[in-house]
């Protein structure tokens, strides 16, 4: 029997023998990478070294410690968003009871008023362009027209829409740290 036959079916038992790839001790490491010279071969460090690494308790901690920053991270971000919101929310309010109260209206509560209200209705429209009193005004005026109703109705509408939601958290409960 020759070839592929006598590979397939070879009547003697296979025997564990250690790979030169996977010595244990550091000594037995260098002196594989040396004996091959690949110790500035990135494939050769790879193949002596990487598996062991993948599955070391070290890389595996490392690994989640890096996802734990993340969702830190992120989670950290959408509580500034919703901060944010909040704020926004809250100025908005302020101005627009200001503005039914028939008070004499700043430049502030105008701009409180239209960052909050135009860009739920028209996200084309810069922030930047509404920076007076005037163009704040010639935005908030023609909402009936485009939108079926006055911007004070809109305006009641959205702010009782935002004041309702309660946003939810996301989830940080999955430690990944704490199986090590």
């Amino acid at each position: 029997m020759e070839g592929i036959d006598e590979f397939v079916f070879n009547k003697e038992l296979p025997v564990f023998k250690k790979s030169v790839l996977l010595q244990k001790t550091e000594d037995e490491q260098v002196k594989s990478l040396v004996e091959r010279k690949q110790a500035f071969s990135a494939g050769g460090i790879w193949m002596t070294l990487g598996f062991k690494l993948m599955g070391s308790n070290a890389t595996i901690r490392a690994q989640c410690g890096q996802i734990e920053q993340e969702k830190a991270a992120t989670i950290k971000s959408v509580e500034k968003k919703e901060e944010d919101l909040r704020v926004k929310v809250e100025k908005a309010d302020a101005s627009f009871q200001l503005y039914k109260s028939g008070a004499k209206m700043p430049l502030e509560a105008w701009k409180d008023i239209v960052l909050f209200l135009v860009p739920l209705y028209d996200k084309d429209t810069a922030q930047s362009k509404l920076g007076t009193i005037k163009k704040a005004t010639e935005k908030l005026n023609p909402f009936q027209g485009n939108y079926g109703s006055a911007w004070e109705e809109l305006m009641e509408v959205q702010l009782r829409k935002f004041q309702s939601k309660q946003p939810a958290k996301p989830n940080a409960d999955n430690n990944c740290l704490a199986t090590f």
